[in-house]
C-alpha cells in the first residue's frame, strides 16, 4: 500500500481558508499549508504516479477553479504528490520569493482561450483563390500535363508559405481588438491546417466584460470564411512561470 502523501494544487495567500465541503482527489478534504503570507492549497493522497483519468483531472481542476474565483492562485499542473506536508513546506521554505512574486503577476487574472480558424471545405483552394503566387504555381504545373514530382513539392512549399502569411495577417487582426484588455497571449499549438490561432489570453478577471465585447470588433475584421470562438475564464495554466528548486517535494508547472 502506498504511503500518504500530500497533494498539490497550487499556492495562493495565506488569508484563503477553503469551505468544508471542498473536495480534491479521492474525495480528499482541502486544506492549506502557510508559511509567511503565502500558502499551499493540498488534500491527502498517496504518494503514486498518477493516471490523467478523468476521475482524477475532474476534481483537480474543480479544485483550481474554486480557489481561483475566490482568491489569488497559482495553479500547479496536474499531477504533483509530494512526500509529506513538510515537504511542501520545505519548498515553500525555500522559494518564497518566487512563490510570492508569482502569485502578486497572477493575482485577479485570468486566462481566456480563443480560436480562430477557417470554415471552408478545403483550404488548399480557398487559398488558391486568394493569394496569386499560389494561383500562379498551381496553374503552371498542372497545365495540359501531370506535374514532376518537383513541381509538387514547390507547390507544397508555396502553400505552406502562403499560409503561414495568411496565419500572420489574420492573427494580428484577430487579437488586435483584445490588446487593451490582454497583458499577455500564449500561442498554443495549431490544431490543423485550418486553425489560424490557438491561443490563451491573460486577461483581468474584472474585465471579463470587456474581453467579451471586444468580440463583435474582432469576427468583423475577420471575412465571412473564417469563425471566431472564445472559451473561459480559466485560471491562468498557461501563464504560469515558476520553476521551483528541488527541496524533495513537487514545483507548480
Amino acid at each position: 500500500m502506498s504511503n500518504a502523501g500530500t497533494y498539490l494544487y497550487g499556492f495562493t495567500d495565506h488569508g484563503f481558508q477553503p469551505p468544508p465541503d471542498l473536495r480534491g482527489l479521492r474525495g480528499a478534504a482541502i486544506s492549506v499549508i502557510a508559511f509567511a503570507d503565502v500558502a499551499a492549497v493540498v488534500s491527502t493522497h498517496p504518494v503514486q504516479r498518477l493516471v490523467p483519468a478523468r476521475s482524477n483531472v475532474e476534481p483537480h481542476h474543480r479544485v483550481v477553479r474554486h480557489v481561483s474565483s475566490q482568491a489569488p492562485l497559482v495553479p500547479a499542473a496536474f499531477g504533483h504528490v509530494g512526500d509529506s506536508d513538510a515537504a511542501i513546506l520545505a519548498v515553500m521554505q525555500g522559494n518564497y520569493a518566487e512563490i510570492r512574486r508569482e502569485i502578486d503577476r497572477l493575482a485577479h487574472k485570468c486566462e481566456m482561450g480563443l480560436t480562430v480558424s477557417w470554415r471552408v471545405d478545403n483550404i488548399f483552394t480557398h487559398l488558391v483563390r486568394t493569394c496569386p503566387e499560389l494561383r500562379d504555381a498551381r496553374d503552371r504545373a498542372f497545365r495540359g500535363r501531370t506535374p514532376s514530382m518537383n513541381e509538387k513539392l514547390q507547390i507544397g512549399a508555396t502553400f505552406e508559405a502562403a499560409l503561414a502569411r495568411e496565419r500572420e495577417r489574420l492573427t494580428a487582426k484577430a487579437l488586435g481588438p483584445f490588446a487593451a484588455v490582454t497583458h499577455d497571449v500564449f500561442h498554443g499549438a495549431l490544431r490543423d491546417e485550418k486553425t489560424i490561432l490557438n491561443a490563451a489570453l491573460l486577461v483581468d478577471r474584472a474585465r471579463v466584460d470587456a474581453f467579451e465585447a471586444a468580440l463583435p470588433q474582432a469576427a468583423a475584421a475577420l471575412d465571412a470564411s473564417i469563425a471566431i470562438a472564445y472559451s473561459g475564464p480559466w485560471p491562468p495554466y498557461s501563464f504560469v512561470r515558476l520553476r521551483l528548486h528541488p527541496s524533495g517535494a513537487p514545483a507548480a508547472a
